[in-house]
């Protein structure tokens, strides 16, 4: 996902989800629960954060939420077939497209590049987001089940220990941020509380 200032990054945001769910060939449960998870307050700096120090892949850590709150609690095997099935993209993809934005979204050398550029740059990216997206979704297809908070918190930890992430306070915090976006009625101390 990328990284901007926030209040600046949630209506540009809004506007490039907004084209990529109308070029989203077929419905995806999961891209719109992303969508509504990511948009909440403290969900994207954590997920950012995680990202950016730890190397997560967002688009695993939402997963293991959306499995969560469907009752699927995932195991290191699926992880990792799911890790898998999604790394050519991810790799050869999707991290360029992020390196190159984010290389100009700096500007310096690269000022003269104008903003239809970095727009186009942040647009292609949301979208190859939405297609890891579907390659998850089709990859580990979920029915709807009971799901809870804990079976989402016990998947975020397998997938960070899958990592070899140490789950200081740091991590927890964030992990206890995203977990709340993805199940909003937790309060701050109870996302971390289950988390540990």
């Amino acid at each position: 996902m990328k990284k901007d200032a926030p209040a600046s990054r949630g209506r540009r945001k809004g506007q490039a989800v907004a084209e990529v769910s109308k070029q989203v060939e077929e419905p995806n449960p999961f891209w719109d629960f992303s969508l509504a998870v990511y948009a909440r307050d403290g969900t994207a700096p954590a997920c950012l954060a995680l990202q950016d120090t730890k190397g997560v892949d967002v688009n695993l850590l939402l997963f293991c939420c959306w499995a969560g709150v469907r009752g699927h609690a995932l195991n290191a095997s699926e992880l990792e077939t799911l890790s898998e099935a999604v790394k050519p993209w991810r790799g050869e993809i999707l991290e360029p497209l992020r390196a190159v934005r984010r290389l100009l979204g700096k500007g310096g050398a690269h000022e003269g590049a104008g903003a239809g550029l970095l727009d186009k740059l942040k647009s292609a990216e949301l979208e190859a987001e939405a297609v890891q997206q579907r390659m998850l979704f089709k990859c580990l297809p979920l029915e709807a089940g009971e799901g809870s908070e804990k079976i989402a918190a016990d998947n975020l930890k397998t997938y960070v220990k899958m990592l070899g992430v140490d789950c200081d306070s740091a991590v927890t915090a964030d992990l206890a941020a995203v977990l709340r976006g993805a199940v909003p009625s937790l309060a701050p101390l109870e996302a971390v509380w289950t988390l540990v």
